[in-house]
């Protein structure tokens, strides 16, 4: 386990300086949610034209922690990242993956697959030049892009190209093709934005067949008695915050690293064999936020989704289970009412939400399940709440889709 027990002197005077802004403001204003970007690669084939990349079996192998984008320098991805405003705090790896947690989220490389999901201000897809150019050189072409984040809590806020989710389709559309967009859920209500796009000029023509999912948990509205460990406190270590907590019981053979951040905030990365598992929390009330994301492949989400639930009681949540078909194929067929393929949906009522949204896609070679609960007195006890959520929804959607 790697833990931080301060924050680094540039994190310190940001947070500090954003803290100090708010309190002038009479709020707490940050953004909590994350905007995600994976993309996976494949080796550069030659051309009917001619040309060709380095030796794609040198550079993929999977019993080599430095093959493909991991024999990429820590020095690269620094620069890549400044780009994104936001730092490399710490890494961990095994013979599988990197895991890099940064002042604004994480990042995990494979061999021939990137995440990188930030939050606040950051500016995400100024990264994606940069990403694309280090994989060329390394002889990796695109093969699937996946971008997504929920909706802002303060999109004026933002900036370009992230002020609004049309922005940041017209930004993806140049760097990719057969890009399409979409809008999961109630634009007055918290929803998912999604993107997809896959580009298959140079690039072998094998559809990836590796076991390939996502399962997300979007919380907010936390319960504040339990996000005490999450302020900063130099008579807790982050060890600490993580098992008081709950986290660590989330999968216990984790390699984890944690870090608490000055004042308050709290993210971490945990590695289980081939899979990972990261949480960010954004703790003050007024602008509550958690993420919990994982690859790792279950038989059955719903255990965890309940252990999740519990570590920080929300009082809504959107939840997103997206996978290939060799992944999905793999879920648990359950017995109920309200059941889906590795999910009791009844078990997650039966803690007091009911069911907002209930949607269900299918695209190329994914599949995702798109569900939103809420608790059923959260409206009538947080009008207040609503108020701003509607309010940021509604300046995010003027600025058109188009």
């Amino acid at each position: 386990t790697t833990s931080h027990t301060h924050t680094c002197k540039w994190c310190r005077e940001r947070l500090q300086a954003e803290a100090m802004e708010s309190s002038a403001a009479g709020t707490t204003a940050f953004e909590g949610p994350e905007k995600v970007l994976e993309v996976w690669f494949l080796p550069i084939c030659k051309s009917k034209g001619g040309g060709s990349s380095s030796s794609p079996r040198l550079l993929l192998q999977k019993d080599d922690r430095k093959s493909g984008l991991r024999a990429v320098e820590k020095k690269v991805w620094e620069r890549m990242l400044a780009l994104v405003k936001c730092q490399i705090l710490s890494v961990i790896g095994n013979e599988y993956l990197d895991a890099y947690l940064l002042s604004e989220s994480s990042m995990f490389v494979y061999p021939r697959q990137v995440v990188l999901k930030t939050c606040g201000t950051t500016t995400l897809l100024n990264a994606v030049p940069e990403l694309l150019k280090i994989a060329r050189s390394i002889g990796l072409g695109v093969e699937d892009v996946f971008y997504n984040r929920q909706n802002y809590f303060f999109p004026e806020k933002q900036l370009h190209p992230h002020r609004s989710f049309a922005d940041e389709v017209k930004a993806l559309d140049t760097y990719f093709t057969n890009g399409a967009a979409y809008i999961v859920g109630k634009l007055n209500g918290n929803h998912w934005n999604f993107y997809n796009a896959e580009r298959k000029q140079n690039v072998g023509e094998e559809v990836n067949q590796e076991e390939d999912v996502t399962f997300e948990l979007l919380m907010t509205g936390l319960n504040p008695k339990l996000m005490k460990p999450f302020y900063y406190d130099s008579k807790l270590t982050p060890a600490q915050a993580t098992k008081v907590s709950g986290i660590a019981d989330l999968f216990p053979s984790a390699i984890i690293d944690d870090y608490v951040f000055e004042p308050f905030g709290y993210s971490m990365n945990g590695l289980v064999k081939d899979g990972y598992f990261t949480i960010h929390v954004t703790p003050q009330k007024s602008c509550s936020f958690v993420s919990f994301e994982t690859n790792i492949v279950l038989l059955d989400y719903t255990e965890l989704a309940e252990k999740v639930l519990k570590c920080f009681e929300p009082k809504r949540f959107i939840l997103t289970l997206m996978g290939n078909e060799p992944s999905m194929a793999k879920l648990k067929k359950l017995d109920g009412p309200r059941v889906k393929q590795g999910l009791d949906v009844g078990k997650l009522c039966q803690n007091g939400f009911d069911v907002a949204d209930d949607i269900q896609l299918k695209f190329q070679h994914y599949s995702l399940v798109f569900l939103a609960l809420d608790r059923a007195n959260a409206r009538v006890k947080n009008k207040k709440e609503e108020s701003l959520l509607l309010k940021a929804t509604k300046s995010e959607t003027e600025k058109g889709y188009s």
